[in-house]
């Protein structure tokens, strides 16, 4: 008897999503196993969106919602020259310039359905039942572009490390997750857009496609600045790739025009004004508001707790601290990484 339970408690457990894979896998119906997936996904998500978000009916702002729906009402009424510095205080634009474009493109659409949906300043606030559905579509159609064919194509490049099973299991598992279906699809963000990017980033360095994989990311960063918490990393993939290849040089100048054309090209409308660059670089790093604001939770609000920084520091030395504290935090993993790093 002790043998038997000994056994069975060695045995590997088998989630309930691991046994349909199996199943299929069984009946020789593979190919199913990916559309399945992928229209379940976007089912959750779509039964997520029924439901009401954070703001909803509370002026003045009404939340991250009203947020996104207004961004795309200024950039399709207003030239790109006020797209950062039009009425600030009710959701003055504060994401980088893929954002504004996603926002002018979604605002197109939008104006050939239903105008009204993004009029100049008569749409505050506007929570109609078809303009919230052209709105939680926006964020699963551009999801669906970028976020999932990026997973999809990730996973199953990892073929010859996983068995079929597994790679099913894994798409799933990260289609399914629950925090940024929650934030993107509940509360209302488009998170996926930006993460898909940094996944194509881990695709293309997977395989080995270093300067496609500057670009995804760049188109990370350039959509939303959280974008920069995978910079040091990356960069230090990049360098080392640089260092230990034949032709390290060619490919460290690759790189850089890469980048700097990439970027040249989403501040394409504003490169020609100074004063308009440097008003997108306050709204897209706030640093005179503090280190954070409201309820936004990270280390620095948790240290505010017992040490009052606010009242021993004035902004720009908060800013040089953080700045130090948060280099001093990384640099012994990118070192790592370069050293270690094929």
């Amino acid at each position: 008897m002790p043998r038997k339970a000994s056994r069975t408690a060695s045995r590997p457990s088998v989630v309930p999503v691991q046994r349909w894979f199996q199943f299929l896998e069984s009946q020789s119906a593979q190919d199913i196993a990916l559309p399945v997936t992928v229209l379940f996904a976007l089912l959750v998500r779509w039964c997520i969106g029924l439901h009401g978000y954070s703001g909803q009916g509370t002026p003045p702002l009404y939340g991250d919602y009203e947020a996104q729906r207004h961004w795309m009402e200024i950039t399709t009424h207003l030239p790109v020259s006020q797209w950062y510095s039009y009425d600030l205080q009710y959701w003055g634009l504060d994401y980088p310039p893929l954002t504004a474009f996603q926002s002018w493109l979604c605002g197109a659409v939008a104006t050939y359905i239903d105008p009204s949906w993004i009029a100049l300043n008569a749409s505050r606030g506007l929570e109609s039942h078809t303009s919230k559905q052209f709105m939680r579509a926006t964020a699963i159609a551009l999801e669906f572009i970028i976020y999932v064919p990026a997973i999809v194509l990730f996973f199953r490049s990892q073929h010859t490390k996983m068995s079929w099973v597994a790679r099913q299991v894994s798409i799933f598992s990260v289609l399914l997750q629950p925090c940024l279906i929650l934030i993107d699809h509940g509360h209302f963000q488009y998170n996926s857009v930006m993460l898909g990017f940094l996944v194509w980033t881990v695709y293309f360095a997977a395989q080995e496609s270093y300067i496609l994989m500057a670009v995804s990311f760049c188109c990370s960063f350039m959509f939303k600045q959280m974008g920069l918490y995978y910079a040091p990393a990356v960069f230090a993939f990049l360098l080392a790739q640089c260092f230990r290849r034949k032709h390290g040089t060619v490919l460290f100048v690759k790189l850089g025009v890469a980048v700097v054309a990439t970027v040249g090209v989403m501040l394409g409308p504003w490169i020609t004004s100074v004063d308009q660059l440097q008003q997108i670089l306050v709204r897209v790093f706030p640093v005179a508001r503090g280190l954070y604001e409201d309820k936004v939770a990270n280390v620095w609000c948790a240290v505010n707790v017992a040490v009052k920084l606010r009242s021993l520091f004035d902004a720009q030395s908060l800013v040089r601290l953080s700045t130090c504290a948060t280099a001093l935090a990384f640099i012994p993993s990118c070192i790592h990484l370069f050293y270690t790093i094929r």
